[in-house]
């Protein structure tokens, strides 16, 4: 019989737990359009930390409870994954006044579901009215909030961004955007808006797809935000060079060494010996294909040729191949082989 890696008796033993209280949906993929800067965490209180353990309480990030103030968290948050400089979450704002608050991140407010009606303060004081309307995207800076005030109840998606992963992002540009970031005001930014659904797509279905495609999101993410905050457009060059075939190899040998570890962009990015923006690009031209879709390939071939040979459960199949759960492995092998495994299986 197959033995397993202790990788995957680890993802394993950790599957089964998280399978009592989170559902992987059949439907997730793992895609995307297009990191961790080394340590920042978004965390929870300390009351949260340190209280007594309740069953039924749900973390939150706290940077998004101090900018909304008064609001309720309407799904998981993503600080239940651990993800580094970034949060998101899906709220609701509750009808009040909420005074002026300073703010130490960059934020993202999806305005969802129906307009959204209140007013701002200005400097003065005065108030003046705003509406938002359903899928535009209001950005906040680090600095000062003015008070609000909202008149009925506010459906949102909020993404915290950590101010030194914005700087990290904008040193890795090939050509940096020049003048100082501004805020957006309900404006239709597609690019922002899809990876923000992306990114708590992946968070409340318990981030299935790992850290590689959470971190090439809230990359991309944060590109976008760095060009949309100026007005300018992403640059793109005709042509990217391709990662050299040295590096390649390492980076692929990387990968291949355990195909169910956890790898992250800055892992993969150091192999390299390039910045993780320039990294992204160089693999891409190198492979047709991003970081991320190389290792599902590299899983799927694993998997196919451990279902075949009958040696494993299917459910050991899933943790020995890195997948989140047996729901994530029968979706992407579908996906790539046209049929379920057990049905592949009894096929051969």
């Amino acid at each position: 019989m197959h033995q397993m890696s202790g990788m995957a008796r680890t993802r394993k033993l950790d599957l089964a737990r998280r399978g009592a209280h989170r559902c992987v949906s059949e439907e997730t993929t793992c895609s995307y359009p297009v990191s961790d800067l080394g340590g920042t965490s978004f965390l929870y209180s300390d009351e949260q930390l340190n209280g007594p353990l309740d069953s039924t309480a749900r973390r939150e990030s706290t940077e998004i409870s101090d900018l909304l103030c008064t609001s309720t968290l309407r799904g998981p948050s993503s600080v239940d994954l651990g993800w580094k400089n970034f949060a998101v979450e899906r709220r609701t704002i509750l009808p009040c006044e909420k005074p002026e608050v300073k703010l130490n991140h960059h934020f993202l407010i999806l305005w969802d579901v129906r307009a959204a009606e209140g007013e701002s303060a200005y400097r003065s004081g005065r108030f003046s009215p705003y509406k938002k309307y359903p899928n535009s995207i209001t950005t906040c800076l680090p600095g000062s909030r003015p008070a609000v005030r909202s008149r009925f109840d506010h459906e949102v998606i909020v993404g915290a961004i950590h101010p030194d992963f914005i700087v990290g992002i904008e040193e890795e540009l090939d050509k940096r955007p020049s003048g100082s970031l501004r805020q957006l005001y309900g404006t239709d930014a597609p690019d922002l808006r899809n990876l923000l659904r992306l990114l708590i797509k992946e968070s409340e279905t318990g981030g299935p797809c790992g850290t590689l495609y959470a971190e090439s999101l809230m990359t991309a993410l944060a590109t976008r935000l760095v060009y949309a905050a100026r007005s300018h457009k992403p640059h793109t060059s005709s042509r990217s060079c391709p990662l050299p075939p040295r590096l390649l190899r390492r980076v692929l040998e990387r990968m291949r060494a355990d195909v169910s570890a956890n790898l992250d962009l800055a892992t993969l990015a150091a192999e390299s010996g390039y910045s993780r923006a320039h990294f992204l690009r160089t693999f891409r031209a190198a492979t047709g294909q991003t970081p991320h879709g190389y290792l599902m390939e590299l899983r799927l071939e694993k998997a196919r040729a451990l279902v075949a040979s009958r040696s494993m459960l299917l459910i050991d199949v899933a943790a020995e191949c890195g997948f989140s759960s047996h729901a994530h492995l029968t979706t992407a092998f579908r996906s790539r082989y046209g049929a379920a495994p057990s049905a592949y299986r009894r096929g051969l």
